[in-house]
């Protein structure tokens, strides 16, 4: 029986049950069937393109391309990617070949499509998805050899494999989602003639502005290293300790004691008093407590279950306590933010013990705590989001099957893995920037305008002496101003003060030599 005479349905359950075939006679490798290091090639001249498919025509093509590839490397060899503010470009050249003796190239007219993706390694091989327009990330490639674009990825040529991952991805919600695919480009026609091969490239992206939603899972992923460390770094005040006595007990809290100038190194009460005003920035910065956290919210429940004595009589139980969610509520307010102790609150005597168990459940707190507060400053996710990540490339085309039958897809192999370089990490040509003689400052006319909102002009035009000892003052009219400067004068002032600063630094870092390159040069005619 023949699959045309199925029903469509049937048809479909066989094909997925069927062993993948040969994809076509076609081979999509490096130039000159070199291995997974010979598939990237880098560029730093204007025309990279131009440039390198000018050494795919030469003689000397494998030693000129050899020259392009590999140009830096970091720990363990690792291929490292310039970004394009360094002026260092990077492709990937394939080569679409028949699989027969020798080799030959393939008939470009045999070919109807064709891409590459770029796919971050973690556990397994994670692509940069879509849903419609709409950003998802980096997702999970259940079948690595399925059609990156989903109203292509059928189960039918795709074997059992293919049939399988494309359940999953149904169940979990991502059959929609499609992998962004980047595109190749047949080299032109002369180039491929003079090469004697059909040629594809295509610029490797190494940056972006896409975001995903939601912050980075660093928490999620957080070693047991980093996690005890953080851990360690939470105030005495959330972990298992003895009963404390308070620092000023009994005495009005007052924003005048300014509890966090006191030195670092000081003992005693005024120690004791530093250390409690940490305890109270801990929450509110880094904790977020009186924000949006549930993890905090539930975290200052525990605390109330605490209960502070506010009067001490030797030998009986306090008379009047206060539970100390309310009380570092207040005192927040008063020791942090310095607001006036309107309400007369006092200093406990004492803070009770924690036993294991409650600090075993506030430190755990603060930890889902900071994890909310870093996904709320940090809400998107940039797509290349680490310096150390670990990415590979991929080609694949698309063959043109026998008439009234679907095109086949054929991929490349990966090509060697690399990490793209931050954008301060470059070793490529120096930007130069002129700026003006100083004959010629009276030339320079205002082009740059900034408006000033009443009380930021007024303290500006204030007594700027008096800015160093926090005494400026806003007070004055409420209108807004427009000032103009000219650009290449900030310029100037901000390499002055520039060079103020390096060496002053120097004096600590010894960094003045490396940072800093002064050659002379002559004068142009």
């Amino acid at each position: 029986m023949s699959l045309r005479t199925l029903h469509p349905a049937a048809r479909r359950r066989v094909l997925a049950t069927t062993p993948n075939a040969h994809p076509h006679d076609i081979v999509l490798r490096p130039i000159d069937g070199g291995g997974a290091e010979a598939m990237i090639v880098s560029a730093g001249e204007e025309d990279f393109v131009g440039a390198i498919l000018a050494d795919v025509q030469r003689p000397d093509r494998a030693a000129a391309l050899a020259a392009r590839r590999g140009l830096r490397r970091g720990a363990g060899g690792t291929l490292a990617l310039h970004q394009p503010i360094n002026r260092r470009f990077h492709l990937v050249l394939l080569e679409a070949v028949c699989r027969d003796p020798g080799y030959p190239r393939v008939d470009p007219k045999k070919l109807e499509g064709m891409g590459f993706v770029l796919r971050r390694q973690t556990a397994g091989r994670e692509g940069w998805t879509k849903r419609g327009k709409a950003i998802v990330g980096w997702r999970t490639i259940l079948a690595e050899d399925a059609d990156p674009d989903p109203a292509r990825r059928l189960a039918v040529g795709s074997g059992q494999a293919g049939a399988i991952g494309a359940m999953i991805a149904a169940r979990r919600g991502d059959a929609d989602q499609a992998e962004d695919i980047l595109p190749l480009f047949f080299a032109p026609p002369p180039v491929c003639a003079a090469a004697g091969k059909t040629l594809l490239y295509g610029v490797i992206p190494v940056t972006s502005a896409d975001r995903s939603p939601g912050a980075p899972d660093d928490y999620a992923r957080i070693s047991a290293e980093d996690d005890a460390e953080i851990r360690k770094h939470f105030s005495e005040y959330l972990r298992p300790r003895p009963p404390l006595s308070m620092p000023r007990a009994g005495d009005l809290l007052s924003p005048a004691w300014k509890p966090l100038d006191i030195a670092p190194d000081a003992v005693g009460e005024d120690g004791q008093l530093r250390s409690f005003a940490l305890f109270l920035q801990q929450l509110k910065v880094e904790i977020g407590v009186g924000g949006a956290s549930d993890a905090a919210a539930v975290l200052m429940d525990r605390l109330a279950t605490l209960r502070l004595p506010m009067e001490r009589i030797a030998g009986r139980a306090p008379i009047e306590t206060i539970d100390a969610r309310s009380f570092v509520t207040a005192a927040i307010a008063i020791l942090i933010d310095g607001a006036a102790n309107n309400q007369g609150l006092t200093m406990p005597f004492a803070w009770p013990r924690i036993d294991d168990d409650l600090g075993g459940d506030l430190t755990d707190l603060a930890m889902a705590s900071i994890a909310q507060r870093f996904a709320a400053i940090m809400p998107d996710t940039p797509k290349y989001d680490g310096d150390d990540r670990i990415y590979a490339v991929r080609g694949f085309v698309r063959v043109k099957g026998p008439p009234g039958c679907a095109s086949k897809l054929v991929w490349s192999d990966y090509a060697e893995p690399f990490r793209i370089l931050p954008w301060w990490d470059g070793d490529g040509p120096a930007t130069k920037i002129s700026l003006p003689d100083v004959t010629n400052f009276r030339s320079l006319k205002p082009n740059v305008s900034f408006v000033l909102p009443g009380p930021l002009a007024n303290l500006l035009q204030g007594d700027m002496s008096k800015l160093k000892d926090g005494d400026g003052s806003t007070d004055g009219p409420a209108i807004a101003w427009l000032c103009s400067f000219s650009l290449p004068i900030i310029t100037l002032c901000a390499f002055i003060v520039l060079n103020i600063f390096l060496s002053l630094f120097n004096i600590v870092f010894g960094w003045l030599a490396f940072i800093k390159i002064c050659i002379p040069i002559p004068r142009s005619k």
